[in-house]
């Protein structure tokens, strides 16, 4: 594994979790609301369905009233026509409830993933390959604590990823080589979040 994100420090791994958590907690919240949002247009679908439904009825109503004599013959025409509009209305309205359904899911879900996927991909990666990196120099520590080797990588590795004036400030006062490798070991163990 390539050593990237040996320069984050345990600090700095703290905000980028955090930033990626609210990222994420705030477009899948917009992805909610905007599915709640378009699921509302369900009420026109059951309005135009109900529509229908009283029309079929006025239309059968309407057929009844043809069977009289001399006004009947028209006004049944005017049943038939208000039936099959009623129908076609109900059918109408159950057909745009279910695209309705389908859109909101498939608005939440492209909300929610278009650009929650992207930056997981890149930062997920970046997570495991920091916890490794951590993990491995815990266990370092665990085995060989102490050991002047360790300490000169441990040293090495945080004048690689120190501020210059931290290390400065480290090295400040100390005129012994063995003082400064083992404040520069403890620096570089801190950034990580790791005890002795």
């Amino acid at each position: 594994m390539p050593p990237v994100p040996a320069f984050l420090s345990a600090r700095a791994m703290r905000w980028l979790n955090l930033a990626v958590a609210v990222w994420a907690a705030l477009w899948i919240g917009l992805a909610a609301f905007t599915a709640y949002e378009v699921n509302a247009l369900r009420t026109l679908s059951d309005t135009v369905v109900r529509a229908g439904a009283a029309t079929e009825s006025a239309g059968k109503a309407l057929q009844a009233v043809g069977s009289v004599p001399l006004v009947g013959g028209r006004v049944g025409g005017l049943g038939s026509q208000a039936v099959a509009a009623g129908r076609s209305a109900e059918r109408s309205g159950a057909s745009s409830r279910r695209t309705i359904d389908r859109l909101a899911v498939l608005l939440g879900l492209a909300i929610a993933l278009v650009p929650t996927v992207p930056l997981l991909s890149l930062y997920l990666p970046l997570q495991l390959a920091w916890r490794r990196d951590r993990r491995a120099v815990a266990r370092a520590v665990a085995m060989w604590d102490g050991e002047p080797g360790l300490e000169e990588f441990l040293a090495e590795r945080a004048l690689a990823h120190l501020p210059y004036q931290e290390v400065r400030k480290l090295a400040d006062g100390r005129t012994d080589a063995f003082e400064a490798r083992e404040a520069l070991a403890s620096a570089e163990l801190h950034r990580l979040g790791l005890d002795r």
